[in-house]
């Protein structure tokens, strides 16, 4: 129940469920802010025009196209979001590296990720959780592992088995990246990091990439890390060093 939904420079992406609530709750609502008016039989009611959708109304016809700036977990995840919402949306993932290779160690995913996976798609989080190393079910702390002393311990079980959420645990980011592909492969351009970006006069938008060339789109979404092009472009600062904003501290965790 998307139809007929104008999209502008300014407007949110919006859930199926959302749209389909506006969409139902529109008219009634309508209804309800209108002034009394006689009531008419079905033979007096004068024959009702069908409204024209918007000129920049999405539709199946029209889809709202999504550009991803960065093939990380974070993009990977909205793009997995997209490829099941069955709204009339396409997306492309820009991603910087040529080629995705294994590094990286394990990355940690909360209880509220977890479930932020099996929210998305079912089989998409019991594909991540065969490949999990649960550890919120276990002692969590910060502990001096020549001493064998702890610092400080935390508690990651029982506010996930008061909510009924799936334990925090680690998962190698290459293997996470991997299964967050096979859905969105073939709307993935490796080789296409983003440089910069600019608005076009029609309300969309137009990514330069850093090989020159321009992809447009309607929505841009900054998912490229730290040191974003995106968030530089936006803000007008530079994407890394003084005046970005941002900093990495050069520690490194071992798990």
């Amino acid at each position: 129940q998307s139809e007929g939904i104008a999209s502008s420079a300014h407007m949110p992406l919006l859930s199926v469920a959302t749209v389909a609530l506006l969409s139902f709750a529109g008219p009634s609502a309508s209804l309800r802010l209108s002034p009394a008016a006689p009531r008419m039989s079905a033979v007096d009611a004068p024959p009702q025009q069908a409204a024209s959708p918007a000129p920049d109304a999405i539709s199946s016809s029209a889809p709202l196209h999504v550009l991803i700036a960065g093939g990380g977990v974070g993009g990977l995840a909205l793009a997995n979001c997209l490829e099941l919402s069955d709204a009339p949306v396409t997306y492309t993932v820009l991603e910087r590296t040529s080629e995705f290779k294994k590094f990286g160690g394990p990355i940690q995913l909360a209880s509220n990720a977890m479930q932020g996976f099996r929210s998305i798609d079912e089989e998409l989080y019991k594909q991540i959780e065969a490949r999990a190393t649960w550890t919120g079910n276990r002692t969590n702390g910060i502990k001096d592992g020549v001493r064998d002393e702890w610092y400080a311990k935390f508690d990651l079980r029982s506010p996930a088995e008061s909510r009924e959420m799936p334990f925090t645990c680690v998962v190698e980011r290459p293997e996470l990246q991997e299964i967050l592909m096979r859905r969105t492969r073939d709307n993935l351009r490796l080789g296409a990091g983003v440089e910069s970006y600019g608005k076009r006069s029609d309300g969309g938008v137009v990514a330069t990439l850093q090989t020159g060339e321009q992809v447009h789109g309607d929505v841009l979404i900054g998912a490229d890390g730290i040191w974003s092009n995106v968030r530089a472009a936006m803000t007008e600062t530079p994407a890394r060093g003084e005046g970005s904003g941002v900093t990495y501290s050069g520690y490194t965790v071992f798990a």
